[in-house]
């Protein structure tokens, strides 16, 4: 039990810091690349830290332990995170445009006014929150709330959250925006999350080695998915023999059963008649 609990929070945080990765080196590529625009050098560091520091208190949570022995899917687990990893960039660049068109909060660089440039604490809210809440389903196959984590890493998660939005309500290190487009800026990001737990969960469940088989057909996969449909198919006929042979000892138990019934009661006729 203790072996499949340290494994269940290896992989969560496996699947958790590669979903993050592939979301915010995507997302900062393209805005780099098409905008020339990012977050200052010191909101990244402390995204960073409060990343590291949920990640850290993986090892007091309540790990799901499995009722077989594990093994690692690294195929499963990539294709996984790059799923989830998209997910989040799609929603980073809906934040990133929706803000500038329709809010006025243009991408600006380090020489621009301070106040104006409220786009850098959207983002960082958006994106020290979105991935940090995917930590809550990551750390499960099953949906989120299967397994309740332990109070410690609730109030670690939350409470990191909690620091960011009161330091873009009331700015210092990042301009003040308005505290009811930050408080949706985290509900957002706390919906989206039940939704990816939602993507996670289907992927899990229709996860299969056909399924890989199929789409990376070598020489190695087919033969070895070829050996698993023939012993699958034996195995269907020993369970139907044995099926067939428990219908045959019960029938057999009935007709005896019967038949004993029956010579007891003609015992019992013959003391009668005597």
């Amino acid at each position: 039990m203790t072996s499949r609990a340290i494994f269940q929070r290896m992989r969560s945080y496996a699947l958790y810091r590669i979903t993050s990765t592939v979301h915010f080196l995507m997302f900062f590529f393209v805005v780099v690349m098409a905008y020339d625009w990012s977050l200052p050098a010191h909101l990244l560091i402390l995204i960073c830290i409060l990343n590291d520091l949920a990640t850290l208190v993986i090892a007091v949570d309540n790990a799901q332990i499995s009722e077989h022995p594990d093994k690692w899917r690294i195929g499963q687990l990539i294709t996984m995170s790059i799923v989830l990893g998209l997910c989040l960039t799609a929603l980073s660049f809906a934040h990133f445009f929706i803000f500038w068109k329709h809010f006025g909060y243009e991408p600006l660089d380090d020489k621009a006014p301070y106040d104006s440039r409220k786009l850098e604490s959207i983002m960082y809210l958006h994106i020290s929150s979105a991935p940090h809440f995917v930590i809550f389903s990551t750390r499960l196959t099953g949906y989120f709330w299967e397994n309740l984590p332990s109070p410690i890493f609730a109030l670690v998660i939350i409470g990191t959250q909690i620091i960011a939005l009161l330091m873009v309500i009331f700015g210092g290190l990042t301009p003040k925006v308005p505290a009811g487009q930050a408080i949706v800026v985290l509900l957002i990001s706390f919906i989206y999350f039940i939704i990816l737990d939602v993507v996670k969960v289907q992927i899990f469940k229709h996860w299969s080695f056909e399924l890989t088989a199929t789409f990376v057909p070598t020489s190695a996969r087919r033969h070895k998915l070829s050996d698993r449909k023939a012993s699958k198919i034996q195995q269907e006929r020993v369970w139907r023999s044995i099926d067939n042979v428990r219908k045959v000892a019960v029938m057999t138990a009935v007709v005896s059963s019967l038949q004993e019934k029956h010579a007891v009661e003609h015992a019992v006729a013959v003391e009668e008649h005597k």
